[in-house]
């Protein structure tokens, strides 16, 4: 009979990896569990922030919390007309159609950055604060929420947003 010199009863190799795969395995389930914790931490960090925005604009910290109805009071926050909440949502709805994503991810960018244009005039920012506000609002929201700024509804902005059309210009 043939023999090839390797002894078949050991199964050392075998062993070693699979006790390394189950080690490499723990590893990744307790990176996972970390990184899931420190997400969680964020996404309660900013959920208070967007609260404690939405009590310095005057309205309960509760309206924050609830899905669309947030979007419906931001509108309102931001001083913007009643029509630019069905597009808001609409847009963001639709964005979330495969084709039509990449075309409306731009719309809801223009569309957020509207929203943040009047937000951050009515707590006195800079129009470069709206724009931190609508790229990296992680950033942006709670430097609002805890900082200095105080909410003005009489600032002045457009029913519009960025959009406003100048009434002087057409004669």
């Amino acid at each position: 009979m043939y023999n090839s010199g390797y002894d078949f009863t050991t199964t050392t190799a075998s062993t070693d990896w699979w006790s390394n795969f189950g080690q490499l395995t723990a590893a990744a389930i307790v990176i996972v569990i970390l990184l899931g914790l420190i997400a969680l931490a964020i996404a309660v960090f900013f959920i208070i922030a967007h609260c404690k925005v939405f009590t310095k604009a005057g309205e309960a910290w509760w309206k924050a919390l609830i899905p669309v109805y947030n979007s419906w009071i931001e509108t309102k926050i931001a001083g913007l007309a009643w029509w630019w909440f069905p597009i808001f949502i609409g847009v963001a709805t639709l964005s979330g159609i495969k084709n039509l994503s990449a075309i409306l991810g731009f719309v809801i960018i223009l569309i957020s950055f509207n929203y943040n244009y009047n937000i951050a005039k009515k707590f006195g920012k800079s129009n470069g604060f709206a724009f931190l506000c609508t790229i990296l609002p992680i950033i942006g929201y709670p430097i609002l929420a805890f900082g200095s700024a105080k909410y003005d509804a009489k600032a002045a902005t457009d029913k519009n947003g960025i959009f406003a059309v100048e009434k002087d210009l057409v004669k």
